[in-house]
């Protein structure tokens, strides 16, 4: 049997949900980089989804890596707490943008101009 979250969903069941809509086997074999036969027998397996599959899953449907860890038991609540605070912060600034300064362009004025004796005629 699969792991579920705390409401005992699957990944798939939970996939529809959060992303309000069916999602395809296919799509969540390739988010993992495997094939479709390995992923029919990778979701009867205990340890189904591990980290790094809820991680590539996350990845791909842009959903948060922590809280499908917390869903499924992977982590609690408070560890991922615990991480955060104890994560150093660093803030990072803006540079200020690079103003080139182009030297000016000479072009002959449209009345300068004459026919080249070479072209032909248009």
């Amino acid at each position: 049997m699969p792991r579920t979250d705390e409401n005992g969903r699957q990944l798939k069941t939970l996939l529809d949900y959060l992303l309000d809509g069916e999602v395809d086997a296919k799509a969540i074999y390739d988010a993992l980089g495997t094939s479709s036969s390995t992923y029919y027998r990778r979701i009867k397996e205990a340890d189904y989804p591990n980290a790094e599959e809820m991680r590539l899953v996350a990845d791909r449907f842009n959903l948060s890596y922590p809280d499908l860890q917390v869903r499924f038991g992977l982590m609690s609540r408070e560890e991922v707490w615990s991480y955060v605070e104890s994560a150093p912060v660093s803030v990072a600034t803006i540079a200020e943008p690079v103003v080139e300064r182009r030297t000016a362009v000479h072009r002959p004025r449209l009345r300068d101009l004459t026919p080249r004796s070479d072209a032909p005629p248009l």
